[in-house]
């Protein structure tokens, strides 16, 4: 049975390694020898495109100068060329935060609105992406001081970080014209509450500044020297400014330790100039790189013809329930020759299906009885285990009952059949045993019989055989390919009704796909539904491409007959019927197939119609009495169709015993020689 899977999901299987390709990121490296890092901090969707680029050297400065050779960028194993380098002054959407702790003691006095001017200037002018925050000496009440050390206050207040810069300006103004100023310099604790601050900052920055402006030693603070270096400073770099002193030692090893930069104001007029180098340096500057991959590949597909026609002939056959299991010797486990299924595929299980003839239906006998007992729930069967009554099985009633629990176990566990809808019983002999003198008689009756009041369930089994023909006999696929990149694989589906029906696939370019309308597992299309052809490419760069659908209409013609239906250049239809079976050694019909009769052979029977009634045995007893055995068999049915079709029927139906010559099923099984103990019958239909 074919195993169907839906399209995305086979072209996701088949193409697991494309799309993983599709989907890797867009890389860029700077390949100029300066280079320690490139953030990208743009892509555009323009044609072409372009992206922003920040190239820093080790100390996480601008590299100015860049060209063309010095970038590459990548896509998987795609490589663009780069077009255009294009250097620019300022990267707008670099997520940076900036730290100032300004020293605003009273030896600032002369020079607060130089400061004041100064500070405005430089913190209006940083991007929105840049988050300011900043920090001032305050002497007085500290029960709400934002900082601590030792779980004593520090002596600071802050402006929380924010992108709104004329409000941090603002602040600015405020504590240096309305606050006053205070009386010690405490730089040591205002060093150490900016490690507080940018700690204080959860939010993601491509870089981190402090900016440490004092004019004077240390006086008063309550963290040493060597306490604010060690603090943490979350990768920031720090920028110190002595103004009007002496390089302060301090100072000096802070911006060092953190890959800053020391500056020293001699005078007011230096601290303009400083403060703009300062700001220079944390612009982050960049290139915008345009450039360009090879295009995807592109695919699509041709055919020869845009209908295939199946002509169908769907051929019927009837066997009648053989409702027997046989069993080896000594043994209660049900023989291999009988097919068996897991739980999970029985729902799947089509008894019109199976292939083959009667004896494949037969060793199917425990699964048609399984599905039919789902399909009518009110059914209920009796399984009766019997022995063969010689040597060790004889009188052995315990391997009787295992062999009907084998039975009923099978139907339990595998169909779901509930206990209460199977009696098990157990004898010795069959009450109709075949002969126990010989040894094939011996075989037929260690068996497990299955009986049940319902018609439906132990009723003939119809097999239904489908014998197709294609117009055309194949179809021709042309591809069209183009893949600047190279070819390296493709896939060519044919999906039908939502599924794969077939997959195709190769790394060289063809140009033509001959396909028989057969898929890998040798199994035609379904006779409705539309076949949807497509092909997947990829190339060597990893993209791929799906070609649109190609779709080829299906058209069934269908014809029906039933199998041994022969008709005559004179138009004599002759259809042999073998639907009667025989107990061993019994010539009456019985009233089962009386109902076969009734239900099988009468309504083939038209006005006019001739029947020749053949009777048969299995290969047990002499060929003398198989022979008489088969004439009564013959005769018995004859007369239950006579008191049918009435007596002025007689010379159209005659009865002819032929015994165990020309047998029907080989007698080398036990199954065979039941399905040999019939009568089939030959209706003749004329025009």
């Amino acid at each position: 049975m074919r195993r169907l899977i839906p399209t995305f999901l086979v072209l996701m299987l088949a193409t697991c390694s494309l799309q993983a390709q599709m989907d890797q990121p867009l890389q860029l490296t700077c390949t100029h020898p300066d280079a320690a890092a490139a953030d990208v901090r743009g892509v555009s969707a323009t044609d072409p495109p372009w992206l922003t680029v920040t190239p820093v050297d080790a100390k996480g400065d601008h590299i100015p100068g860049l060209t063309p050779a010095d970038f590459r960028i990548v896509k998987g194993k795609k490589e663009a060329e780069i077009l255009e380098v294009s250097e620019i002054t300022a990267v707008e959407n670099t997520v940076m935060r900036v730290v100032f702790m300004v020293d605003n003691s009273q030896s600032m006095s002369p020079y607060l609105e130089l400061l004041r001017r100064t500070l405005d200037r430089t913190i209006r002018a940083f991007s929105p992406a840049v988050r300011v925050s900043v920090m001032f000496f305050r002497e007085g009440d500290l029960a709400m001081a934002p900082f601590q050390h030792n779980g004593e206050p520090l002596p600071l207040i802050r402006l929380p970080y924010t992108t709104d810069k004329p409000r941090a300006a603002d602040y600015v103004s405020k504590i240096l014209v309305e606050r006053g100023l205070s009386r010690n310099t405490y730089l040591y604790d205002g060093v150490y509450a900016v490690s507080q601050q940018i700690a204080a900052d959860t939010g993601k920055v491509d870089r981190s500044f402090a900016i440490i402006f004092s004019d004077g030693e240390d006086l008063g603070s309550k963290v040493g020297a060597e306490t604010a270096l060690r603090s943490e400073k979350f990768g920031t770099m720090f920028f110190t400014i002595d103004y009007l002193t002496n390089a302060n030692r301090f100072l000096v090893d802070l911006a060092k330790q953190t890959g800053g930069e020391h500056f020293q104001a001699r005078n007011a007029e230096d601290l303009t100039g400083i403060f703009d180098a300062i700001a220079e340096k944390i612009v982050a500057k960049g290139y915008t790189v345009s450039y360009r991959f090879k295009r995807p590949p592109i695919v699509s597909l041709q055919t020869s013809t845009a209908e295939l026609v199946m002509e169908e002939e769907v051929v019927r056959e009837t066997f009648p329930m053989l409702n027997y299991v046989f069993f080896e010797q000594n043994s209660a486990v049900i023989p291999e020759r009988y097919t068996r299924l897991q739980p999970e595929v029985v729902a799947a299980f089509d008894e019109s299906a199976i292939e083959g003839g009667a004896l494949d239906f037969y060793y199917n006998v425990l699964n048609i009885i399984g599905t039919r007992m789902r399909a009518l729930p009110d059914a209920s069967i009796t399984v009766r285990g019997h022995v063969n009554g010689t040597g060790r099985e004889k009188g052995n009633t315990a391997l009787a009952q295992d062999r009907a629990a084998a039975v009923r176990d099978y139907l339990r566990t595998v169909w779901g059949i509930a206990d209460t809808r199977i009696l098990l019983e157990h004898g010795n002999m069959p009450a109709v045993p075949s002969s126990s003198r010989d040894t094939l008689g011996q075989a037929e009756n260690r068996r497990v019989e299955i009986s049940s009041e319902s018609w439906e369930l132990l009723r003939p089994v119809t097999f239904v055989r489908r014998i197709a023909g294609l117009t055309p006999p194949d179809i021709r696929v042309q591809p069209s390919i183009e893949a600047d990149e190279g070819l390296e694989h493709w896939v060519f589906t044919v999906e039908q009704r939502g599924d794969v029906f077939d997959t195709r696939k190769g790394s060289q370019a063809e140009r033509s796909i001959t396909w028989n309308w057969k898929n890998t597992q040798g199994e035609l299309p379904a006779s409705n539904g539309d076949l949807s052809l497509r092909m997947l490419v990829r190339d060597r760069a990893g993209d791929t491409a799906l070609s649109d659908a190609v779709v080829v209409s299906v058209r069934e013609v269908r014809s029906e007959s039933r199998q041994n239906i022969e008709v005559s250049d004179d138009g004599v239809t002759k259809e042999k019927i073998s639907l009667i079976l025989f107990p061993f050694d019994v010539a009456k019909p019985g009233e089962r197939n009386e109902r076969i009769m009734q239900d099988y052979v009468y309504p083939r029977i038209t006005a006019g119609s001739r029947v020749t009634v053949n009777g048969y045995t299995d290969a047990i007893g002499s060929e003398e009495y198989n022979l008489k055995l088969s004439q009564q068999r013959a005769d018995a049915v004859r007369d239950v169709m006579l008191a049918r079709m009435g007596e002025e029927a007689s010379e159209r139906v005659i009865a002819v015993g032929l015994g165990e010559t020309d047998p029907v099923f080989s007698n080398d099984v036990q199954e065979g020689r039941f399905y040999n103990r019939t009568v089939n019958l030959v209706i003749e239909r004329y025009p």
